[in-house]
């Protein structure tokens, strides 16, 4: 299994008296980019279930025990690597919502664009999408990723919402940020049949998300 992630070799020249017999990219990043880097590879190629520490150490040319001092656990690994998705991810959505400042429109565009981008990055998709990837949603679900996911959204939205007079004041923010994402994982798993288009997404979503988390 570890072959289908092997990692690409730096060409030598044939000058060269030495021969190089690790991955080029060994050189360049730190040990957490590298192992990081294989396990991304390997989660693509393999699947997250059947990607253990072994092949993530093949594919990073390490040895296991090298990852382990690193990452103390398979799951440690895969929270580590989704946190990377998760930080591009939430930069990009923050540039998108630039132009949005009203909290109900960052709150509503915010979704949007997360509903949209998700399924087309590889490893966010096979872990939030994906039937597969069960298991993996619990690792995340259990881990800071989610907390960093939600003070994104306390900073963005909800901390101006609250500062503007316009957050509900009957449930606590931090169980609004959960609401939030259970309502972002249930258009992820399960499509729905009638909300096709942004324009209906953005219309449902107003109609009743905005009423309940703003005033």
């Amino acid at each position: 299994m570890g072959s289908l992630c092997r990692p690409c070799y730096m060409p030598v020249n044939s000058s060269l008296s030495v021969i190089v017999d690790k991955p080029f990219y060994l050189t360049m990043i730190e040990p957490t980019d590298n192992i990081l880097s294989a396990a991304r590879d390997c989660y693509l190629k393999q699947g997250i279930a059947a990607t253990g520490m072994k092949e993530v150490a093949d594919a990073a040319g390490l040895a296991r025990s090298t990852v382990y001092r690193y990452f103390p656990n398979r799951d440690e690994l895969l929270v580590s690597t989704i946190k990377v998705e998760m930080e591009a991810l939430n930069h990009y959505i923050r540039e998108k919502l630039k132009k949005y400042p009203d909290p109900a429109d960052q709150l509503v565009e915010g979704l949007i664009v997360a509903i949209r981008e998700i399924p087309r990055r590889p490893l966010l998709e096979a872990v939030f999408v994906s039937a597969e990837g069960g298991r993996a949603r619990d690792v995340i679900w259990r881990s800071d990723v989610i907390v960093r996911f939600g003070e994104e959204l306390m900073n963005h939205v909800v901390i101006p919402a609250r500062q503007a007079g316009l957050l509900q004041d009957a449930v606590r923010p931090e169980i609004l940020v959960e609401w939030v994402y259970r309502l972002l994982l249930s258009f992820l798993t399960l499509p729905s049949n009638w909300i096709k288009s942004d324009m209906q997404l953005r219309t449902t979503l107003r109609a009743l998300l905005v009423p309940v988390l703003l005033t």
